[in-house]
């Protein structure tokens, strides 16, 4: 009998072959399914969805002067701006992108941050007050800092943590530019925070480290690049590591947010859910924001229904994809 003959074939590097089908399916496709299964809408919402250029946003610094008349400047140099009516200080620019809005002296001079709405709204939800003790566990590159110190008037402890000493030396310019004078930079291991400071601080922001969805542009060019399943799930691993240890480190009665700019559920209900699991004292409160609610089921996997009270926000002409859930810690 005739042995069969291999045939010298690879396949193709950015396909993969699904079981029991003749037939190969993209990243994009792979990504597309698995984003339209979350959302519960068609395939082609999908790549409209991601196929949009968020318009360039800026929040007005007032720890840098009087936010009144670098409003005022900004338009006499033509710059068009629409106010954004529930948050304060901010504006949509019509007319000019980041890279031209980074070359005024208003914001060479600290006097405005340039930063994507859905970032802004992880900050007003903490709502950190003056003269408490608030941690940003994974700061780089500083946009919610700046943002956290403005909120607190300079007053009381800001500590702006990363774990990478690039990052952080990043980290300390924009604080010095920004003015951003009660926070401090720190280079540590973010999971290392509930054990060194156990029921410390009054709030807490853990905009965590994951599978950037909320980046995803898929005119762009390879916009899936850095995007892959084995990425989500390393994330999350990451993700309930760093919300149990900002949970030990929180005073009861303190507040944290837990934010991503990820669609994914295992790193956003997921996480939360694991939380819960762990610490009966979490509870999960309003955020206020009136957008799409958090999920309880996707793919076989079932999440706390308390995962209702937290935001998702989809990826449109104004902001970025995002999550965004407000953890009170009550007495055990």
């Amino acid at each position: 009998m005739r042995k069969p003959t291999r045939t010298n074939y690879r396949k193709p590097r950015n396909f993969v072959q699904q079981k029991n089908k003749d037939r190969f399916f993209t990243k994009d496709d792979i990504f597309i399914s698995r984003i339209a299964s979350i959302l519960l809408v068609p395939k082609d919402k999908v790549e409209s969805l991601f196929s949009q250029r968020a318009i360039t946003t800026i929040r007005l610094n007032p720890l840098k002067g009087n936010t009144e008349k670098t409003k005022q400047s900004l338009e006499e140099k033509e710059i068009e701006l629409q106010e954004i009516p529930y948050v304060k200080d901010t504006y949509f620019v019509l007319n000019m992108d980041k890279s031209e809005m980074s070359q005024t002296e208003e914001y060479q001079d600290g006097k405005f941050y340039i930063q994507n709405l859905s970032s802004i709204l992880a900050a007003l939800v903490l709502d950190p007050k003056p003269g408490e003790k608030v941690l940003d566990m994974c700061a780089a590159p500083g946009s919610k800092t700046t943002h956290l110190s403005a909120l607190m008037n300079n007053k009381g402890m800001l500590i702006a943590n990363d774990s990478d000493t690039a990052r952080v030396s990043s980290l300390r310019n924009v604080l010095t530019q920004f003015g951003a004078k009660n926070a401090k930079a720190t280079l540590s291991d973010a999971t290392d925070f509930g054990t060194k400071y156990p029921n410390y601080f009054d709030k807490i922001l853990l905009d965590a480290p994951c599978s950037g969805e909320g980046m995803i542009y898929m005119r762009g060019e390879k916009p899936l690049r850095f995007w892959s399943i084995d990425k989500i799930k390393r994330c999350s691993y990451i993700q309930r590591d760093l919300i149990l240890s900002a949970f030990r480190a929180l005073k009861p009665g303190g507040t944290m947010v837990y934010s991503t700019c990820t669609l994914e559920p295992e790193e956003n209900e997921g996480v939360v859910t694991f939380l819960l699991d762990h610490f009966p004292n979490a509870q999960v409160e309003e955020t206020g924001l009136h957008y799409d609610k958090g999920i309880t089921k996707w793919s076989g996997n079932v999440y706390s229904p308390k995962v209702k009270k937290t935001t998702r926000l989809l990826p449109s002409s104004k902001m970025m994809a995002f999550y965004i859930a407000k953890i009170k810690k009550s007495q055990p």
